[in-house]
């Protein structure tokens, strides 16, 4: 039995490899396919690839295209045409003034925020003055003791001129009785002189002539004595003299002194007045630069911690248009020249504008003029400042009501771009090899041009031939050349 098993499976390995060799492929008689074949494959994948993109051009219309122009009411010309002067710019404060400290201090208090309207005089910020309410108390002190000194001192000054006017008053007494004295004197003298002449001839008794020598003798003894008196009444008054010149030196003296102390009262005071740091007009509060605690300085010194300034404070009454115009466009320009004033905020608004002054002075890097322009009427809570503006110059015989915006300019096209629709009027407007169908306003339109109100912006491009192929919202067009 295992013979048997035996044969057999040698019987079916030779089966095996009977077929396995019949199913072998014979390269060497494989045959190569012809040239044109390939030819044929690639032109019919060709073909496959590029009829979708042939039927699509066989349905791209050929239209004829324009812009949509943009009417100035101020000149009734086109703008592209005929331009008209418009600068940009910013929204600038006529007055504004940046409010810091006159000397180093600590900012102990600030009674503002950002926003905040305040009027002349009010006390915006307040500087640490500890110090100086203690060296004011001093100086006040000071002006204290000085003016008593300056009262003790005139009373000195006082007593002497008393005592110098008395002795002046006895000086005056005793010359009087000197000047009678002498002349008692010279009258003794006279009858002492006429009896002794008379006793020689023995007309009168000689003993008369002895008391008229007697009298004579007392005269002169009173007279010596007086101007004894009047040397010490006036070494008396010398010295009187020298005192009240003393005291009233000494007055002046303490009155310098006074005012001196008074001086630095003054000073002090002002210093003091000068930590309170007050509005210099009304207006509104557009920066804060330092909080409470920093230090202030005069001016701030790089690589410190000091604040150059507190707060910054716009004159909300003076907001100006400040716009750039070009040197080549500034004869166009004149002080008290109407304007209209977009800002770009509000860019649906218009404000009426005057044109204040031309700066005089260039930028000679963008060759551009400054010139300031007022606004006539704005929004105070929307209008502020450092936006950006547009400013537009209206010529003289500009329509009213261009610089408020109530006369706009008109956007017309060609009356042959408008078509009639189920939906209302419409234009097909072009951008990027596609027309796309746009609902529109019309206005009041004269002539071959007709005014569109909404749906279509300045410089954007509607057909004026070609239209009637076009169907749908949207279709690929080819712009004709």
């Amino acid at each position: 039995m295992r013979l048997d098993v035996a044969a057999d499976t040698r019987g079916a390995e030779k089966i095996s490899s009977d077929g396995l060799a019949a199913l072998r492929i014979d390269r060497s008689r494989r045959r190569r396919l012809s040239p044109w074949i390939w030819i044929a494959l690639v032109a019919l994948v060709a073909v496959a690839f590029l009829s979708p993109r042939l039927i699509q051009g066989l349905s791209v219309v050929e239209v004829e295209v324009v812009p949509a122009v943009r009417v100035s009411a101020a000149t009734g010309e086109s703008i592209s045409g005929s331009p008209e002067l418009t600068a940009a710019g910013y929204v600038v404060a006529d007055r504004q003034s940046v409010l810091a400290a006159k000397f180093t201090g600590r900012l102990a208090k600030l009674n503002v925020a950002e926003a905040d309207f305040v009027r002349k005089g009010d006390v915006v910020a307040e500087l640490d003055h500890t110090e100086l309410d203690a060296a004011l108390e001093q100086a006040v002190a000071e002006v204290a003791e000085a003016a008593a000194e300056v009262e003790r001192l005139a009373k000195a000054a006082a007593q002497a001129d008393a005592e110098l006017g008395a002795a002046r008053a006895a000086l005056e007494t005793v010359v009087a009785e000197n000047q009678q004295y002498e002349i008692l004197l010279a009258q003794a003298q006279r009858l002492l002189e006429r009896d002794e002449r008379l006793a020689k001839t023995d007309a009168v008794p000689r003993s008369e002539a002895e008391d008229r020598r007697t009298v004579f003798e007392g005269l002169e003894a009173k007279i010596a004595w007086n101007q004894k008196r009047i040397r010490e009444a006036e070494q008396r008054i010398a010295v009187v003299q020298a005192q009240a010149a003393a005291a009233h030196a000494a007055v002046a003296s303490a009155e310098a002194r006074r005012r001196s102390a008074a001086a630095r009262v003054q000073v002090v005071e002002s210093q003091r007045q000068e930590s309170f740091i007050v509005a210099p007009f009304d207006g509104m509060v557009t920066e804060k630069a330092a909080e409470v605690g920093e230090i202030i300085a005069p001016i701030s010194i790089g690589g410190s911690m000091a604040r150059g300034s507190i707060v910054t404070i716009a004159d909300w009454a003076s907001l100006q248009a400040e716009v750039d115009v070009a040197e080549a466009q500034l004869g166009r320009v004149q002080p008290g020249q109407r304007a209209a004033i977009t800002v770009d905020a509000i860019p649906d608004k218009v404000f009426p504008g005057k044109v204040r002054r031309i700066l005089p002075r260039a930028d000679r890097s963008k060759a551009t003029v400054k010139v300031r322009v007022d606004f006539l009427d704005r929004d105070e809570k929307a209008v502020l400042p450092e936006m950006g503006v547009r400013v537009r110059f209206l010529p003289d015989d500009a329509p009213a009501g261009v610089e408020t915006g109530a006369v706009r300019d008109k956007i017309v096209v060609p009356r042959e771009a408008v078509r009639p629709g189920r939906d209302g009027t419409f234009v097909w407007v072009v951008n990027d090899g596609v027309a796309h169908r746009r609902t529109v306003q019309l206005g009041a339109g004269s002539g071959s041009r007709a005014e569109i109100t909404s749906g279509v912006s300045a410089d954007e491009k509607v057909v004026v031939r070609g239209a009637e192929r076009l169907a749908g919202d949207s279709a690929q067009v080819r712009l004709a050349e």
